[in-house]
């Protein structure tokens, strides 16, 4: 199923209204498609009708690699030569990854300038790649590089010009490096990524949120207030910057899957039956990102 697209301006006739009455419903999940049938053709109408209004409801999942494959993330992209290869650690030399690794970090720890500090963030994402089986393994070696590194981020989220990198690299460093990592950062970096969170400054930072999700171990709470606020809180250049990269198909894995999908299934029937649409909009794109 494409795309619905972005409608300008009034569909004429009653029978484009039914139309998508009908498209709508077919990609809501029952029971809530019956739920959304008593918006009734006044409101698509005027959803319709809206310039500018993005019809998200039949909106399919864009395929994409998962967060952390060199390329797919957002920001990670090839060395100089392209020459990494994510997970095939063996056809590096471990000590020429970890003296690449050093020399990079001791640039990032001396460089003064914003411009210069954020491309160094840059070169170590593939690094990190390439160091991705230490991470997971928690090595001593990883340990501490990585303790140093979390340390060094941490500056430069004060600083909206550096944000942006580090936050990218802070998102692969514990993805990559699981549960382990994730305790490691938290005193260091949870109340600055909380504070973060709810500073205008930094909404169209697209890895906020789920860094919230990832340092606090997707806790219920959390999960259903995080994704009461995608919904009624942030602005749409928030949602559009953020909304994908929640990792809400972690949640099976985590045992919350059912809470959330009930919690969002509640949403959609009442947006709904208090006639709105940019709610429901958000809560069909978010009950769906739920696997």
């Amino acid at each position: 199923m494409n795309r619905a697209n972005t409608v300008n301006g009034a569909v004429p006739g009653s029978v484009a209204i039914l139309s998508m009455a009908s498209y709508t419903l077919n990609v809501l999940p029952n029971p809530y498609n019956s739920v959304v049938f008593g918006l009734g053709a006044g409101l698509l109408a005027a959803t319709v009708a809206r310039p500018r209004i993005k019809l998200r409801l039949a909106r399919k999942k864009r395929s994409s690699a998962p967060v952390g494959v060199v390329g797919a993330l957002p920001g990670v992209s090839a060395d100089a030569h392209g020459s990494h290869r994510l997970g095939n650690v063996d056809s590096l030399d471990k000590k020429q990854l970890l003296r690449r690794y050093d020399r990079a970090f001791g640039e990032l720890v001396s460089h003064s300038g914003a411009e210069s500090r954020s491309e160094t963030l840059e070169r170590l994402k593939p690094i990190i790649c390439e160091l991705s089986p230490d991470l997971k393994a928690w090595s001593g070696d990883a340990r501490l590089r990585v303790y140093m590194l979390l340390q060094e981020i941490a500056k430069d989220l004060d600083d909206t010009s550096t944000a942006n990198a580090s936050l990218g690299l802070l998102v692969l460093i514990l993805l990559k490096g699981g549960k382990s990592a994730s305790e490691m950062a938290r005193p260091i970096l949870g109340e600055k990524i909380r504070k973060m969170y709810g500073d205008p400054a930094y909404a169209k930072e697209r890895f906020l949120p789920r860094l919230m999700l990832v340092l606090d171990d997707y806790d219920p709470q959390l999960v259903e207030n995080l994704t009461k606020d995608a919904i009624h809180v942030w602005g749409e250049d928030q949602f559009s910057a953020a909304w994908e990269y929640l990792g809400l198909d972690e949640l099976r894995a985590r045992g919350v899957r059912g809470k959330v999908k009930d919690f969002l299934g509640a949403e959609i029937a009442r947006a709904g039956n208090e006639r709105d649409a940019t709610t429901l909009n958000r809560a069909v794109e978010l009950y769906h990102s739920v696997k």
